[in-house]
């Protein structure tokens, strides 16, 4: 617990920690900057006054206090005041008095530039007025940016000196060193204020693209632009406004130190002499990074380097790197060709196994070796190599090329997987779509099939293709005459699309043509074809024809059965409501047809009638199958069933000569149904049960199933035997029977949903409410029987 309670504030720790530690070394560079500035500085002062570097020091930091200026600028106005001449010798800067205004000119710069043993000097000029003075605060930020680039250990550290020093860290501010090659191109060699992305786009520049550096590199003199005058430049990278200054070395122009600005710049006289004074001062701090003759590569000859340029592929120019013991370590790539250059960036410069490693591995590296010692050119076709094509590893298929030119290799490859892949895409195409092409040299008299073509016609591919006239019989006899004549209308630029039927092997098969004819001069010359096998087309035509007259005829069925339908519940059901009451008691029954016109009768019936001693016979049932089966099975069930009770038979009795009826039949019907009497003398009802759901008994306003057992369905089994339930009826109940339409099918129990809603309605309206209780949307027939006891008084 002690440990992840100090957790949190270690974290906090480091992180301040690390901030700190960036500050530091922020302001240690800075330090580095500004050093060899205040160097000087306390030189002069040791100097001019007797004293050590120490004591100058301290007289430095007195005078900066007495100022309120910063040491360093102080240090700057020291170092960049100019000796006047006078005999009496008098020192032009005392600890009390004020240094005087820098007057820095390019003059001399140029000759602290012309000290340099090696490397290149800028030209400057694009002031009128080479001594123009400059302010005090411009003469300090030049001195304080001189300094921190002499103090640079690379390119880049000189660009950023330049930008944040020497140009007072503008918005959009960059700048940017460029050698330029045999061929006048440009090529980046560092900058500072340009994003990674850009700077490498913009790496090499060709000569015949007009840029500012390009015209700095061409003319040897400066360039500038000010952002706002029109101009016929591109610009390299971003920004508006940019200054150029030629890099000479013996008079040849060897790079370019370009200035940029983000915004558009009013250079005025002031602004135009300090560029140059800057640029002067940046020509002697390039001097001593600029690499020596004996450490730059020998320059390509420029019909070398143009070569490269117009090079159909992509190609290096490999200069080798020697060991030790005179062996081949590796080799410099001197040159690219534009094509190497699109697809793998700008390799120049870099070492070859650096930029590719796995060549050492596959044996091109040594090949390279042994030609540059035996001079045999290297060769080697449809090599697979591991090779990184968009940051991703990826197999890839090359021809490489490569000969000796000189103490150099010109080496050349080309991907030749893609050309694979598409051939092996173009023969599944032709397997997936069943198709295949066939071209006729008439002239030549030469002819070229596909793959997929040879598979149609069923011609082996060792025998190579036929002639155009006996193509015509790899069709059926009655076909070729309309092959004849499509060719014929090819040549006359008719109809390029016939159908007709190959005879192959596996029989006739029916394909689509399509052709083209390239004529000149009236003349044919060359006839293209395309043929498509669609028998599968054809199948499916066929299919859906069957299916669209298998459609219409079931259509015209359902519109007979809705006839029919119609026709049948007119006869079975004349009246769709039952009403009939006798001594205390009343019976009310409705036959509910389905909502749809287009679903089939499905056989739900209920009657009722008065029996001669007074009695009420009350009869429910459910046939199965719709249509004429299920009328049938009403037929047969509900007019017998009526018969029987009138002769007075006890409902199960009548129930098992049903059954035995049913079954004796040779297409015996399945069906549910429920047979009751109910006497009134005594309130007693009798009923019996084939299969078919228990009624509900309303009594107080209370429902409940009525769980009496019932026998099989009718046209089940046969010899079955029905039981006989009975009950006495209080006055006021309501017993309640139904076909299962009236249910919800979709609730979870639809019985015990349909007690409920009986329960509800009787109790709001009675059974007059029952009717309303029974959906009013239904996929099915239903029917609804309520037996109603009067109540007393």
């Amino acid at each position: 617990m002690v440990r992840a309670a100090r957790q949190q504030p270690a974290d906090d720790d480091w992180v301040a920690r690390v901030q700190r530690l960036e500050s530091e070394v922020s302001g240690l560079r800075k330090a580095m900057r500004t050093r060899g500035l205040i160097e000087q500085a306390k030189g002069i002062l040791a100097e001019r006054t007797g004293c050590d570097p120490e004591t100058a020091f301290g007289q430095l930091s007195a005078m900066s206090q007495q100022r309120n200026v910063s040491v360093v600028d102080l240090a700057a106005d020291i170092v960049g005041a100019r000796v006047p001449a006078n005999a009496a010798g008098q020192d032009p800067v005392s600890p009390t008095a004020p240094p005087a205004p820098v007057v820095a000119t390019p003059a001399a710069l140029g000759s602290q530039v012309a000290a340099a043993v090696a490397g290149p000097r800028t030209r400057v000029g694009l002031s009128d007025e080479p001594d123009q003075p400059l302010p005090t605060a411009l003469a300090r930020q030049l001195r304080r940016c001189l300094a921190a680039m002499d103090a640079a250990e690379d390119f880049a550290a000189l660009a950023r000196a330049l930008v944040g020093i020497g140009m007072g860290d503008p918005p959009g501010g960059a700048a940017a060193v460029f050698a330029v090659e045999p061929d006048e191109a440009v090529r980046l060699v560092a900058s500072h204020g340009w994003p990674a992305q850009v700077a490498s786009e913009w790496r090499r520049s060709p000569s015949s693209l007009p840029t500012v550096v390009g015209q700095a590199a061409r003319t040897g003199r400066p360039v500038l632009v000010d952002g706002t005058t029109p101009h016929g430049y591109v610009l390299i990278g971003p920004g508006v406004a940019r200054a150029a200054f030629p890099l000479v070395a013996d008079e040849q122009v060897v790079g370019v130190l370009a200035l940029v600005w983000g915004e558009p710049q009013e250079f005025g006289a002031v602004d135009r002499a300090y560029l140059d004074q800057l640029a002067a001062g940046t020509g002697r701090a390039l001097r001593r990074l600029w690499p020596t003759a004996e450490d730059a590569p020998a320059p390509l000859p420029l019909w070398l380097a143009s070569m490269l340029e117009v090079m159909d592929g992509p190609g290096h120019l490999l200069v080798p790197v020697y060991g030790a013991d005179d062996t081949v370590e590796d080799f410099t790539v001197a040159a690219v060709s534009r094509q190497a250059r699109s697809d793998e960036g700008d390799t120049v410069g870099r070492r070859l196994l650096d930029a590719y490693p796995q060549l050492g591995a596959n044996g091109v590296f040594d090949a390279y070796v042994k030609l540059l010692r035996d001079d045999v050119p290297f060769s080697r076709d449809a090599s697979t190599e591991d090779a990184l094509i968009d940051g991703r590893p990826r197999r890839v298929v090359l021809n490489r090329r490569a000969v000796r030119i000189g103490d150099a290799l010109l080496a050349s490859w080309s991907r030749i997987d893609d050309a694979l892949s598409n051939d092996e895409r173009m023969a599944r195409l032709e397997t997936l779509g069943r198709f295949g092409w066939a071209e006729w040299d008439l002239r030549a008299k030469d002819a070229v099939w596909s793959a997929g073509l040879y598979g149609l016609v069923d011609r082996d591919p060792e025998h190579g293709p036929t002639t155009l006239d006996k193509f015509a019989g790899f069709f059926a006899a009655t076909d070729r005459g309309a092959l004849k004549q499509l060719l014929t209308d090819l040549a006359q630029g008719g109809p390029e699309l016939a159908e007709l039927r190959l005879n192959t092997t596996r029989g006739i098969m029916p394909v689509r043509v399509f052709g083209e004819a390239d004529v000149h001069d009236g003349e044919v010359r060359l006839i293209r074809l395309v043929l498509q096998d669609v028998s599968e087309k054809r199948a499916a035509q066929d299919r859906s024809t069957r299916s669209e007259n298998a459609a219409a005829a079931r259509q015209l069925q359902l519109a007979a059965e809705q006839a029919l339908t119609s026709n049948l519940t007119r006869l079975l059901y004349p009246n769709r409501d039952l009403a009939l009451a006798g001594s205390g008691v009343r019976v009310t029954g409705r036959h509910y047809a389905a909502t749809s016109p287009r679903t089939p009768l499905r056989g739900d019936f209920c009657d009722a009638d008065r029996l001669d001693d007074g009695s009420m016979l009350c009869v429910i049932g459910d046939a199965c199958g719709t249509g004429l089966v299920a009328a049938a099975a009403v037929v047969r069930l509900r007019f017998p069933v009526m018969a029987l009770g009138m002769a007075g038979a006890a409902p199960a009795d009548i129930l098992r000569s049903i059954n035995d009826m049913i079954m004796r039949a040779p297409d015996a019907p399945l069906a549910s149904l429920l047979i009751a009497r109910y006497r009134p003398q005594d309130r007693t009802l009798t009923w019996a049960s084939a299969g078919h759901l228990q009624p509900i008994l309303v009594r107080d306003g209370v429902a409940r199933t009525v769980d009496e057992p019932t026998g099989p369905m009718l046209g089940l089994m046969d010899g079955m035997g029905f039981a006989t339930a009975s009950m006495t009826l209080a006055p006021g109940d309501s017993l309640v029977a139904f076909t299962d339409g009236v249910l919800h099918r979709r609730k979870r129990d639809p019985l015990s949903d349909f007690r409920d809603r009986v329960e509800a309605a009787h109790r709001e309206g009675g059974s007059a409410a029952l009717w309303e209780i029974t959906p009013s949307e239904r996929d099915d027939e239903a029917c609804l029987l309520v037996l109603d006891v009067a109540a007393e008084g």
